[in-house]
């Protein structure tokens, strides 16, 4: 039996690419909601790329997740995320149009209190460098 040379695989590196995560200390910059969107909390997984979303305007919407982010987000129950209304009469439909991070809902929670407040979102301690 000979044995193969294994070729090394090609790696990701530290570029901007898919993968990508900023240095420690660093965080990226949190989106506000525009006009059109509302913030909301995923209730329920409905399938076939479907989600029941509580929004802060407390209207319950059956939201989509479009094809340009299928891949890319993974969207579960209790996330919070940016809806964006259909214009249908009834109003209770919507795009899924951005995931918060963890880390980017403390951001979002200084200018939107209220809603967070209204939708029970917990909003995760940031440990400081000293551990407090």
């Amino acid at each position: 039996m000979s044995q193969k040379k294994k070729k090394p695989k090609k790696g990701k590196g530290k570029g901007k690419g898919r993968g990508y995560a900023p240095a420690p200390g660093f965080s990226r910059r949190t989106r506000y909601p525009s006009d059109s969107e509302v913030i909301g909390v995923v209730i329920r997984n409905l399938g076939a790329r479907r989600m029941d979303v509580l929004c802060a305007d407390e209207v319950k919407r059956v939201a989509r997740i479009p094809g340009r982010f299928r891949r890319g987000y993974r969207i579960t129950v209790n996330d919070v995320v940016l809806v964006e209304p259909w214009d249908d009469l009834s109003g209770d439909r919507g795009d899924i149009t951005y995931r918060y991070r963890k880390n980017e809902i403390r951001p979002l929670s200084r200018r939107y209190k209220k809603e967070l407040d209204a939708l029970d979102v917990e909003i995760p301690r940031v440990m400081d460098e000293e551990g407090r």
